[in-house]
């Protein structure tokens, strides 16, 4: 059998080995065709294998739907509350409530500046609206609710009194220098005004007296200890009440005084009751120093509560006299830094002390003679 000759053997040899890769890459011989569609059941599987992803997500959608919105009912009931809270608002600070009609009611009261506002609620056609001084009316709730309008009272044969609460207006203060003077002026408050009730309290040292001048005074309590003297006075200012009072005592005395203007006051007589406590304060045993007294069968809650404390020296801090559940208006030292160096204290509160573990009284830092006396003073009726 005879050969081809060598020049046709380099390009059969180069045929074999593209066919050769090929078939390697393609897994056959075979040539390959691209596909003109798809077989009807492949597509019937694709369609139903896309309705049950598109369920599913409709189920999902649907659920956190019913999670994140309220139902009907629960979105009435947030509005009822809405409603319900802006008009006990409205009718908290209200001075007058009418119904004209059947489907409204109007409010008047005042606004944040003060001044008279006019609201009114209207439940009719728009469903329930709230106006505020005839602007753009607001719709609180889209369906009509039913109005009732009601007023209950009673008449003033079967009212009670009440009692107005008893304030300190004014508080003003004068005080010794150590000197030999022989007086001391003290002024009547700013804020005080006619059918106010004026008590001049006074703790003096080697004063023996103190006189207030001109008359128009009335003493209405004193106590005293050694080495110090507490006074009080009363009055009712009115239009010929002097600006001020020059207090009389013995030369070289050592006094500090102060002036309360109370208001609301009972102008038949003002004072529920007073006591009168003394003693001498051992610095570190607090069941030494002064103590709060008030009478627990006549304070009511609306008494004025005052304590007036006079003591040698400075034994108080100047911050604080440190009664606890008390206000302090007053805490002076006459003639301070000499021997006849004494200090007055007035605290107060309305009412009696609450209960406490411990019982309240006034901070001494050093020993000291002390003497107190305690006032009730009552209101006058509404």
């Amino acid at each position: 059998m005879s050969h081809p000759p060598e020049s046709w053997r380099a390009p059969a040899r180069a045929c074999a080995r593209v066919s050769s890769r090929w078939r390697n890459s393609t897994g056959s011989s075979q040539s390959v065709h691209a596909r003109g569609g798809y077989t009807l059941i492949e597509m019937l599987a694709a369609m139903t294998a896309a309705s049950l992803l598109m369920l599913g997500l409709a189920a999902s959608v649907v659920i956190s739907t019913s999670l994140i919105e309220p139902t009907d009912e629960d979105g009435q009931r947030t509005r009822d509350r809405v409603i319900l809270d802006r008009l006990q608002h409205d009718l908290r600070y209200a001075t007058s409530i009418d119904s004209m009609s059947g489907y409204d009611v109007s409010i008047e009261r005042p606004d944040l500046s003060n001044q008279p506002q006019s609201l009114q609620y209207e439940a009719y056609m728009d469903g329930l609206m709230r106006n505020v001084s005839g602007g753009t009316s607001t719709e609180l709730d889209p369906q009509a609710p039913t109005v009732n309008h009601y007023v209950d009272g009673y008449t003033a044969a079967t009212s009670n009194l009440n009692l107005r609460r008893p304030r300190i207006r004014d508080v003003v203060t004068a005080t010794t220098t150590g000197g030999s003077a022989s007086s001391l002026t003290i002024e009547i408050p700013d804020g005080a005004r006619p059918g106010d009730l004026l008590l001049l309290v006074v703790a003096s040292r080697n004063a023996f007296f103190v006189n207030p001048a001109p008359s128009g005074w009335q003493q209405l309590d004193y106590s005293f200890n050694a080495g110090i003297l507490l006074d009080l006075h009363g009055q009712w200012m009115s239009t010929s009440t002097p600006d001020a009072y020059l207090l009389n005592f013995f030369w070289g005395g050592d006094v500090v005084a102060a002036v309360l203007a109370i208001e609301h006051a009972n102008g038949s007589w003002p004072f529920g009751w007073s006591g009168s406590s003394f003693g001498t304060s051992i610095n570190g045993n607090t069941s030494t120093y002064p103590r709060p007294l008030e009478n627990t069968d006549t304070i009511g809650e609306r008494t004025l509560n005052l304590q007036l404390i006079a003591s040698t020296g400075a034994p108080s801090p100047q911050t604080s006299l440190g009664i606890a559940s008390f206000s302090e208006c007053v805490n002076e030292v006459g003639s301070p830094g000499t021997s006849g160096e004494c200090t007055l204290g007035i605290a107060f509160r309305t009412g009696p002390m609450p209960p406490m573990t411990t019982t309240p009284h006034v901070l001494h830092q050093q020993s000291a003679n002390w003497t107190t006396i305690a006032v009730e003073v009552e209101g006058q009726s509404e």
